[in-house]
């Protein structure tokens, strides 16, 4: 599955449907032996589930995407930690994972930085108290601002579109959260950054989608100067199992990338697609 300059995918897959032990025996084979060992030191079963089905989805979608077996694809953790493709990379193609509730994402572009977060609008909730330790005065003043029920979800689209940066950026959320934020209306997300701060708003693009009913995703991904609009498709999958184009509803994005999601190629019949691994 070749990625242009200008395309960015969103793959989701659901922990949901990593109960299957043979299925999981097929991810596990694809790991390396520090990927398996790290599955082993969790605890809970859910989260050795939720791991290895990200690990999984990364090398799985890595691969339609670089042309490489999954089994053969190597990781190296950047200067801050951030996972990146090891040795050679066709393309330069970058990628950040997220999940929550049930949900891992992968985002992946090409030759440029890019990071996603998801959220479950019903599962996640974020006290006031730990809104006015990570927002920046004004994010505060606007949810402080709005009733309680429209607060509660506008704290969470504020939260994952900055995690979404710091993420990005590479460095997580070390970065001085008070210190950057991002400006929500109806359909235009605008990114502000303080005076000192080491970046510039015009660096970067944001994109805030839902999957479902409930399922928040929020991308921001390195703006080229003077490029087209990024391309966007979204793709549900099992790993080894299907892969099938999926529409998301995107509800706002910053500068002129305040368009449609494109489709991925091909029609979309609903039914899961069958991957060639």
């Amino acid at each position: 599955m070749h990625l242009h300059a200008d395309d960015i995918a969103i793959w989701i897959a659901r922990l949901d449907e990593a109960d299957d032990g043979a299925l999981a025996a097929r991810w596990r084979a694809l790991l390396d032996g520090s990927e398996r060992a790290r599955e082993l030191r969790y605890r809970l079963a859910d989260d050795r589930r939720r791991h290895l089905l990200a690990r999984a989805l990364a090398r799985t979608a890595l691969a339609r995407h670089t042309g490489i077996a999954p089994q053969r694809l190597r990781f190296v953790r950047g200067r801050h930690g951030k996972p990146e493709l090891a040795g050679d990379n066709p393309g330069d193609h970058r990628f950040n994972l997220s999940h929550a509730a049930g949900v891992v994402a992968l985002a992946v572009a090409r030759g440029r930085a890019l990071g996603i977060d998801t959220e479950s609008l019903r599962a996640r909730a974020l006290s006031l108290g730990a809104v006015e330790r990570n927002f920046a005065a004004d994010e505060i003043a606007e949810l402080r601002a709005l009733p309680a029920a429209a607060r509660a979800r506008r704290t969470i689209e504020h939260w994952t579109l900055k995690e979404a940066y710091a993420k990005a950026r590479g460095i997580g959320l070390s970065l001085p959260l008070d210190r950057f934020g991002v400006r929500v209306d109806d359909a235009r997300l605008r990114l502000w950054m303080a005076p000192g701060f080491d970046d510039a708003p015009e660096r970067w693009r944001l994109w805030q989608f839902l999957d479902g009913e409930d399922q928040l995703l929020a991308l921001c991904a390195q703006h080229r100067p003077g490029a087209a609009p990024a391309r966007i498709q979204a793709i549900a999958c099992s790993p080894l199992r299907y892969e099938t184009p999926i529409a998301l509803r995107l509800l706002r994005a910053s500068g002129e990338d305040a368009l449609p999601l494109s489709e991925a190629s091909g029609e979309n019949d609903g039914r899961p697609r069958l991957a060639p691994y």
